[in-house]
């Protein structure tokens, strides 16, 4: 199992999580080659299934840089499936109470046979249920780190996934201060403009996908053109 990510958080460092979009081993080697820390697998939000995670888990692995899996389901049986496919960590979507922190840690547990410090247990933040129960999930035992999720959060704040609202940008900023003061690691999406301004705010995972890494640097290369 690949400690690289949680090591280097527990040290005090940075993590650069990478989300391919996909099923793409070719894509796992790629970013290990070029400098990120971990590989997002989103079974949640992509087309990702679990017969694919241990093909990517274990190139991004050989790189030397972890993998963990983004959950499509808060089932422990699906959970399961993906600690036995030898993943580093798992990221639990739309929590909104400590005791489905529980249940990650109890089910990391029960695969590992009492390893799962070795893993990256990662609650999500992203429903303004997740907000209201904000103190009991960022100290729930065996939690490594919050990742506040900006999109849906703006959907469930009723703002159709519009990040820009001063609403939204508030709530992201207070949840991120909070996360902070009760001694939890935090971290949420990012970009080479915010990374800087997030990493003074204290957050420790920047998050970002291959598609909004390669857009600006496909559009200024379309704007090179002569």
């Amino acid at each position: 199992m690949n400690g690289h990510a949680k090591a280097r958080l527990q040290a005090g460092g940075t993590v650069i999580a990478v989300n391919p979009g996909g099923v793409s081993v070719p894509a796992a080697d790629m970013l290990a080659r070029l400098g990120a820390d971990c590989l997002f697998i989103d079974c949640e939000r992509t087309a990702v299934s679990v017969d694919a995670v241990p093909h990517m888990a274990r190139a991004a692995q050989a790189g030397g840089i972890s993998a963990i899996v983004r959950s499509e389901s808060r089932d422990p049986a699906i959970l399961t499936r993906y600690l036995d496919c030898g993943v580093d960590g798992l990221v639990l979507p739309q929590v909104e109470s400590a005791a489905e922190c529980a249940m990650l840690v109890a089910t990391a547990r029960a695969a590992t046979k009492g390893r799962e410090g070795d893993l990256l247990l990662i609650a999500q933040i992203e429903s303004v249920g997740g907000i209201a129960a904000l103190d009991a999930i960022a100290t729930a035992p065996g939690i490594d780190l919050i990742l506040i999720g900006p999109n849906d959060l703006a959907h469930s704040m009723g703002f159709l996934g519009d990040t820009s609202r001063p609403e939204l940008v508030e709530a992201v900023r207070a949840c991120a201060e909070r996360v902070r003061a009760l001694g939890r690691g935090f971290g949420l999406p990012c970009t080479a403009a915010t990374v800087g301004e997030w990493r003074n705010r204290g957050a420790s995972f920047f998050y970002a996908t291959v598609e909004g890494l390669l857009a600006p640097s496909l559009a200024d290369l379309r704007k090179a053109i002569p």
